[in-house]
């Protein structure tokens, strides 16, 4: 066993193969780790044998012509650093150089630990065919957890969007064949997995969603899956869909410009004919529950808008086992918000948009239009009780006073009454436009266009039987006629 000093004949066997020149990849992977177990390389990292150990895996890292152990050099250069941590500026900028064109396949590294190392040496890299390698490890990586989540974390850090992220992985996945007898099993557990790190990742990102995030969320995860088949073992469905599910949810809590976005959730749909396309399976409730929520708030938020859409509400029934469930949901949400505007309650209520013919307003005006001459008629009648109104008032109220003073304040409120009533017929027909042309009892010149003549034959000047109701011009004028008056 390797002691914690240097006087340990292993801990001095292990630096002597460390600085060796001769030693193979291998060998000084084994006296790297063998001097990790001791507290030997942070103390003594200024140690001549330690530097030319160093100097060895820099070189394998630039000039190794097998393309496994310039992998594995740059990797134990990483880890290197990692035990002895001052180093790390200086390595990163002499590691540059291997990074000017693509690496060989980071699956070439047997062990998950190596290729987390050199995950974490690509992470701060900066280089233009970076993400496809990236996107591509991630694809294919199997059993590494932390490799996986330390690529999925520097693909997001190096990405414009997370839409671009996602289409990135899918491009890689349907890329991918796995050569198992299985390939459609294999797929879902990688991408399961993949999704897993994404959803650890995305806690600590800002990553902006991107466009049409939905869309390339949906196509990375039924792509790959329609290149090598569908998943036949029930386990590897449910737990790809309940990754995916997962996932819709996290991304509509941290990314709310989506959570309104119908496509955000056309993965659900595909999801649930991957398990069959009837009831979901008892296993993905919880995950239902949470995203049943999600939809739910989505579409308060766009009702207290006054907005409805149609196609959001339908990913209730997607995510209910029954329809009459969604309505439910549907309905509750409608009567726990009595404050949405009636129009979405009642959609809500309903499941649909009733239709409600819209007059136009054309035959609104024509409708109005026809008002017209009641208003003209009332707008006379008014005129007459008012100036009878004016006639009556002040002799009326004084007899009363004197006679039957009980009567007075009752006859006074109707009096009182008529003029507020020609006020508001007045009021309303000057809304219209409208007024009388005549005066009943008064002699005028003869139009055909304002009046009619009864009992005689017409003369220049008759008498007004009954006003013509006109329409106002806006400078005042006469306009159109809306009923002609009477003249005899």
């Amino acid at each position: 066993m390797a002691t914690n000093t240097l006087s340990s004949s292993e801990a001095v066997s292990a630096l002597a193969r460390f600085a060796d020149p001769a030693a193979s990849p291998e060998d000084r992977y084994e006296a790297l780790s063998t001097l990790s177990t001791t507290k030997f390389l942070p103390k003594q990292y200024e140690d001549p044998a330690v530097a030319a150990g160093r100097r060895h895996l820099l070189q394998q890292a630039l000039t190794a012509s097998e393309p496994g152990h310039r992998l594995l050099a740059i990797a134990e250069c990483i880890r290197l650093v990692q035990i002895v941590k001052r180093w790390a500026p200086e390595m990163v900028e002499q590691l540059r150089p291997a990074f000017s064109e693509p690496l060989p396949n980071m699956q070439l590294l047997a062990k998950g630990d190596d290729r987390l190392n050199l995950a974490r040496a690509c992470a701060q890299m900066s280089a233009p065919w970076l993400p496809d390698y990236q996107a591509r490890a991630i694809a294919e990586e199997a059993s590494a957890d932390k490799a996986r989540l330390e690529l999925v974390s520097a693909l997001m850090a190096g990405s414009g969007s997370l839409a671009e992220v996602l289409r990135r992985l899918a491009k890689a996945f349907e890329a991918y064949r796995p050569d198992t007898q299985a390939p459609g099993d294999t797929m879902a557990r990688r991408l399961a997995s993949a999704i897993e790190a994404i959803r650890e990742a995305l806690l600590e990102s800002e990553l902006e969603a991107g466009d049409e995030l939905g869309i390339a969320l949906y196509e990375w995860v039924s792509a790959p899956l329609m290149a090598v088949g569908k998943p036949q073992e029930d386990k590897a469905q449910v737990d790809l869909c309940r990754q995916a599910l997962l996932l819709v949810h996290d991304i509509v809590r941290t990314r709310i410009s989506v959570v309104a976005d119908p496509t955000m959730y056309r993965v659900v749909d595909y999801c649930r004919r991957l398990v069959g396309g009837g009831s979901w399976p008892n296993e993905l409730q919880k995950p239902l529950d949470r995203l049943i929520t999600d939809v739910s708030e989505a579409l308060l938020l766009l009702g207290r808008q006054g907005q409805r859409d149609q196609a959001l509400l339908a990913q209730l029934e997607v995510l209910c086992n029954h329809p009459e469930r969604a309505r439910a949901v549907a309905r509750e949400l409608a009567a726990r918000h009595p404050e949405l505007n009636e129009e979405v309650r009642d959609w809500l209520e309903h499941g649909r948009v009733r239709p409600v013919r819209q007059a136009s307003s054309s035959a609104v005006e024509a409708a109005a239009s026809n008002a017209d001459e009641s208003i003209g008629l009332a707008l006379q009648a008014a005129r007459q009780a008012r100036k009878l109104r004016d006639g009556l008032r002040d002799p009326l109220v004084s007899n009363l006073e004197i006679y039957d003073p009980a009567l007075a304040p009752s006859t006074q409120a109707l009096l009182d009454g008529v003029q507020a009533l020609a006020i508001q017929v007045e009021q309303a027909a000057a809304l219209r436009g409208l007024d009388l042309y005549g005066v009943p009892g008064e002699e005028v010149e003869m139009s055909t266009k304002f009046f009619t003549v009864v009992g005689g034959s017409p003369r220049q000047r008759m008498v007004v039987k009954q006003p013509a109701i006109v329409r106002k011009r806006a400078d005042g004028g006469l306009g159109d006629v809306v009923t002609k008056g009477l003249v005899e």
